[in-house]
């Protein structure tokens, strides 16, 4: 195997040289450690000579002394540690590039069910790296100061990046692991490298067990292509792929929302959330959020595409009041008015909605609460019901000074007031 020392020293940023020359010295120095190696796709990213962000490094033996002593070496806090043997190390400010490392124990993993979490065991490098994903993630160079520079490829990772090409490791690794279709997707985009023929035809076996990951894993891997720079192309490969449809039967991405998000209008994760579910009927908007089965966040965007798209028609009316827009568009998400407008028609109505979104949903009356109770009416649900009355007034041009907005709460107060007994 060729020897990659080069890269380390001298084609690194700054601060991962500053990482690798202390894991060289650490392995040296604590007994428990048979040898360190920068792994994964840091490798991958020196090779094709990209910049890598974070750094994942694996120890042959106690990888917990060993980030312990490489945190404290960094002035770094002590580590976290995962149930899988692994040390996490956040930088914060202490480094410009990397902002957090992890160190896990070289380790073997099996599978007790196709998508469920790994049980792992410690064991050497070349079953830490036949663990993974693809083989181009799937190398590591040694950090131990006996053969610095080593490249530990095992399953011809460095064969698969000369060649531009995204190739698993085994025909079960879509069944072990099914977020690995996700990933396959993401990372031939990112790197422009294609998916091997095999691979492809062991993605389209493997469809179906997209049903057995949770919402929660489901959702990472959609926030993570979301996030991508590349995301229209991923998003036009995954849905040619069948792995939108496999998400859900109904989740498709229509052509306007992708030339929204192509434009780089907007980066926001629940702006491109929105605009990926818009279009979407009721019943594939609820599938599609039961699917994700998310936070609140999630799934009042999903709902909410629909929903505005039901009541939007009124919009359109040239008589139409802002108090009445205002009434419309108050309980519909922001992300979802949004996007209808960067891929809805250009009718009167997105007109409206530019309005509310600039304008409308920030009018508010300069009464306040504590000017009713000052003017003797008492605390309670009334209050409430008087402001929004002002500030219906107020959208409409009805009254434009404090004095006229507590004459108009006044002459409305007898109708809240009327007592039964």
């Amino acid at each position: 195997m060729p020897n990659l020392a080069q890269l380390l020293s001298t084609k690194s940023p700054v601060e991962h040289q500053q990482i690798f020359n202390l894991c060289r010295e650490l392995s040296e120095t604590i007994a428990q450690v048979e040898s360190v190696y920068v792994v994964g796709g840091v490798v991958r990213d020196l090779i094709l000579g990209r910049e890598p962000v974070d750094a994942d490094i694996s120890v042959v033996g106690d990888a917990g002394a060993f980030s312990g002593a490489l945190a404290g070496r960094l002035g770094a806090a002590r580590p976290t540690e995962s149930e899988f043997l692994t040390f996490k190390i956040t930088l914060g400010n202490t480094s410009e590039g990397a902002t957090s490392i992890d160190v896990v124990t070289a380790r073997a993993e099996t599978y007790p069910e196709p998508a469920a979490l790994p049980d792992v065991v410690p064991s050497s490098i070349k079953d830490d790296l036949e663990r993974r994903d693809f083989t181009v993630n799937s190398m590591g160079i040694s950090l131990s100061d006996s053969d610095w520079g080593n490249l530990v490829d095992p399953m011809n990772g460095l064969g698969d990046i000369m060649r531009k090409r995204i190739r698993v490791l085994h025909d079960a690794s879509f069944i072990d692991d099914p977020t690995r279709l996700f990933r396959a997707v993401r990372y031939a985009v990112r790197l422009d490298f294609s998916i091997d023929s095999t691979t492809k035809s062991l993605i389209d076996d493997s469809l179906g067990k997209v049903d057995r990951l949770s919402g929660a894993r489901l959702r990472n891997e959609f926030e993570l292509m979301l996030g991508e720079p590349k995301r229209v192309e991923i998003l036009h490969e995954a849905e040619d792929l069948g792995l939108l449809a496999a998400i859900s039967p109904g989740l498709r991405i229509g052509s306007r929302s992708l030339e929204v998000m192509e434009s780089g209008a907007s980066t926001r994760f629940e702006d491109l959330l929105a605009l990926s579910t818009f279009g979407l009927t009721q019943d594939e908007a609820e599938q599609v959020a039961k699917r994700f089965d998310g936070p609140e966040m999630w799934t009042k965007t999903i709902r909410g595409n629909p929903e505005l798209a039901d009541l939007v028609a009124v919009l359109d009316r040239s008589d139409i009041r802002r108090s009445e827009v205002a009434e419309i568009l108050d309980s519909v998400p922001l992300q979802s008015i949004r996007a209808y407008i960067a891929a809805g028609p250009p009718l009167p109505r997105r007109d409206r909605m530019i309005e509310y979104i600039d304008k409308i949903r920030f009018e508010r009356p300069e009464i306040t609460g504590d000017d009713l109770i000052a003017a003797g009416i008492e605390e309670g649900p009334v209050i409430g019901q008087l402001i929004d009355i002002v500030r219906r007034a107020r959208l409409d041009g009805q009254v434009k000074t404090k004095q006229e907005e507590l004459d108009l709460a006044k002459s409305r107060l007898p109708g809240f007031l009327i007592n039964p007994s």
